[in-house]
């Protein structure tokens, strides 16, 4: 549905983007990441038509975004990072207004507010309301005309608890219907939830792309395994270091080991025939941040 071809952007000495590749399916949760500066948002707003790429080409649907920008933007409901509404409008008329835009009749709009949380707050001006549920009212004028896809860029950046949790059932629920959706975020927990594929941006560059699984495959970090043993010693030690683990230590009698899961049943194996007591046993994956340091580092200098 979206295809980015070597994209670049240069401003005077900064290159923005270095050749950037991607390709976004159909009804696909995507999301970009990458340290402050990396060229997110540069892409976001290429692919809307809001920048002008020094080279490369983006499709929306098989259309040029370079020779048709306004049907692109019929096709998609954009969250910025920032959004500036007029203070003395009501969330209603806000909302109104982006909905007689794309030519949204009025009766659906009460149903947008009550998917992000705001139908109680319809009344209220815009100045007064927090940033959080601000944040909700930018969500809704991206939704507002149901578009196919979604470019969100830092959707819970200012959401409470309660914001983000909703957040979330609203992104499944679009997920459900088929929607395409593009994100960024610095609350990596939200992606490792929702996305189907990561991009791991760097300097420009993605220098990592794969669902979550392959990530951690790739950079083979392993797993943490903790194990809770009646009678622990330092045996149980030597035991799994001999089956490759490492990171090894016991505390009180939780062993705690960072070894690929391949091995993990041979070391739950060795113990019980060394006749060591096994209460329970558990692992922990590289989170998707765990990852994203890991990438970072090694591609900084790059």
């Amino acid at each position: 549905m979206i295809k980015i071809e070597n994209l670049v952007k240069n401003y005077k000495n900064t290159k923005a983007l270095q050749g950037v590749s991607l390709e976004i399916q159909k009804g696909e949760t995507f999301a970009i990441v990458g340290p402050n500066g990396a060229g997110k948002t540069t892409i976001l707003n290429t692919i809307l038509g809001l920048i002008h790429p020094t080279d490369g080409q983006i499709t929306v649907d098989n259309i040029e975004v370079s020779k048709d920008p306004k049907e692109i933007k019929k096709r998609i409901g954009y969250l910025p990072q920032r959004i500036s509404f007029h203070d003395n409008l009501s969330v209603f008329e806000v909302v109104e207004f982006y909905g007689a835009l794309r030519g949204v009749n009025n009766t659906k709009l009460g149903n947008i507010l009550s998917a992000v949380g705001i139908l109680e707050q319809r009344n209220k001006k815009v100045g007064a309301l927090s940033g959080g549920m601000l944040q909700r009212l930018t969500l809704a004028q991206a939704i507002v005309s149901d578009p196919q896809i979604l470019i969100l860029d830092e959707p819970t950046i200012s959401l409470d608890p309660e914001g983000r949790i909703a957040f979330k059932k609203l992104i499944r629920e679009e997920q459900s219907r088929g929607k395409t959706i593009l994100l960024s975020s610095h609350i990596l927990s939200y992606i490792e939830e929702l996305a189907d594929r990561i991009a791991i941006l760097v300097r420009g560059k993605v220098v990592a792309l794969d669902t979550l699984e392959g990530l951690r495959t790739k950079l083979e970090m392993g797993s943490i395994l903790e194990v809770v043993i009646e009678n622990p010693s330092p045996l149980a030690i030597k035991l799994v270091e001999d089956l490759g683990a490492n990171d090894t230590e016991i505390k009180g009698k939780n062993l705690r080991c960072r070894i690929y899961p391949k091995d993990k049943t041979n070391v739950i194996k060795a113990l019980i025939q060394n006749d060591f007591n096994i209460a329970d046993f558990w692992t922990e994956d590289p989170s998707l941040e765990e990852i994203f340091i890991k990438y970072t580092e090694e591609n900084s200098d790059s």
